[in-house]
């Protein structure tokens, strides 16, 4: 079997690593167009501040490793066109092109950085964080620049933001929208506003990014409230699938290019798969497939792919958008629906917040922790989760998650067997507080 596979980092290398291991005769070929692959792209915004110390610590396997196990990896090699048709591709590299043929064909080539469409837009020292060259471009530009503008307020943004501030770097960041993380709650998205802001932040919302001014480098931030001096520019407002190379290809693709597949990862060819931060994954609760380009989400598709590849008996979970992310000593955690997604499709939802504390009260180091559940009052089942504060965050977000997949009741969820100990959880747990104000039709 000869497969070919386009892109190199979490779903490519994860669905090459699995067919080599189910079938050693297997034929696999990896076109990857950067120079790097398999690497934890979640850690670069903490090696830039040197949390994560060596760059070679984001590295699970070289291309080389990849090469002495029998998966042919091509780096540097950029995929320019498929052709469902001929079971074909075409391949650039160093200014010559090449063709392919294939059996069986994996999509992973991930999502690209957007950018903004400003004048100045070409002026030196404007970075994106969307590959490991990247890291290094902005780990080195960092050494010499003081005042830096982080251009969006989601996961990337914040992320980075926090670890200039752990370098004492005077740090803007301006959000278009009026607050930063607008997929969470507003209050929860305040709490990471004031932590931040409390770190020594500089924060401007609902404030566009009009152009760069500068030389030959960028020097100031234009927007339509004012003018700001700067060093340096990240842009973090979001990615985009890299899937320009199938515009003409027939498969079934998102408005934003996003790759529609099944829960075998199969596309509407079925000799192309797809997975990573390319594609459009089954949502549990979601009518529609959704765009939601996670890491996780990445390996387990690749594994998948490898394994229905092989005729095993497989699937992807249909996902909930779970997530997680770390501002200063917080952390905000999410899963499910929020109200306002689970009304719109068309569930009749309703809303419990909770203020509560991570273990017992009279236990030295209590942290308050902050519950928002989303639950369909007809069936009494838990369709979203919020959850914000400094301790028992990851672990009880991941409980609520398995609840949400499994549908279990929310009253067997409140009265659940939970470990219990005052430097862990008070005698009730914060989410089984939550479920206990619950209040249902049934």
């Amino acid at each position: 079997m000869k497969i070919l596979i386009i892109g190199g980092v979490a779903a490519g290398m994860s669905a090459a690593s699995k067919l080599k291991r189910l079938n050693p005769q297997a034929h696999i070929t990896v076109f990857e167009k950067g120079s790097d692959v398999s690497y934890g792209a979640c850690g670069m915004p903490y090696h830039l501040s040197g949390i994560i110390e060596k760059e070679h610590s984001l590295i699970a396997r070289t291309a080389q490793a990849f090469n002495d196990q029998g998966i042919e990896v091509k780096l540097e090699h950029t995929v320019t066109l498929v052709e469902p048709a001929k079971k074909q591709i075409r391949t650039e590299h160093q200014g010559i092109e090449q063709t392919h043929t294939y059996d069986q064909l994996i999509v992973a080539s991930g999502a690209g950085a957007i950018r903004l469409p400003v004048p100045g837009k070409t002026l030196e020292n404007i970075h994106v964080l969307n590959s490991l060259e990247d890291a290094r471009q902005l780990k080195k530009a960092l050494v010499s620049a003081k005042k830096i503008a982080i251009i969006g307020g989601g996961f990337i943004g914040v992320e980075v933001a926090e670890n200039l501030l752990h370098m004492n770097k005077d740090v803007l960041l301006i959000e278009r929208l009026e607050r930063i993380l607008p997929t969470y709650d507003e209050a929860l998205s305040t709490l990471a506003q004031d932590a931040l802001i409390g770190a020594g932040l500089t924060l401007r919302l609902a404030e566009t990014v009009k152009a760069y001014e500068g030389d030959t480098a960028v020097k100031k931030v234009v927007t339509d409230q004012g003018d700001y001096e700067v060093d340096l520019v990240i842009e973090a407002i979001g990615v985009r699938p890299n899937t320009s190379f199938l515009k003409d290809s027939g498969l079934n693709l998102l408005g934003n290019g996003a790759i529609v597949v099944d829960t075998q990862m199969r596309t509407s060819d079925p000799f192309i798969y797809a997975a990573g931060d390319c594609v459009a994954y089954p949502h549990k609760l979601k009518k529609t497939p959704s765009f939601v380009p996670l890491g996780t989400h990445a390996n387990k598709g690749g594994r998948v792919i490898a394994e229905a590849l092989m005729g095993e008996a497989t699937s992807f979970q249909p996902i909930l958008g779970s997530g997680i992310v770390k501002v200063m000593d917080l952390a905000l955690a999410r899963t499910g629906l929020t109200l306002e997604e689970a009304q719109s499709e068309g569930y009749e939802a309703a809303q419990v917040e909770v203020k509560a504390r991570n273990q017992a009260g009279y236990y030295p180091g209590a942290k308050p922790i902050y519950i928002h559940l989303v639950y369909d009052v007809k069936r009494c089942v838990l369709l979203g989760a919020q959850m914000a504060g400094e301790k028992g965050v990851g672990d009880r977000i991941n409980i609520l998650a398995l609840a949400i997949q499994s549908e279990t009741l929310i009253r067997d969820i409140a009265f659940l067997d939970m470990a219990y100990s005052p430097p862990f959880s008070p005698v009730w747990d914060p989410i089984q507080v939550a479920c206990n104000q619950i209040k249902c039709d049934s």
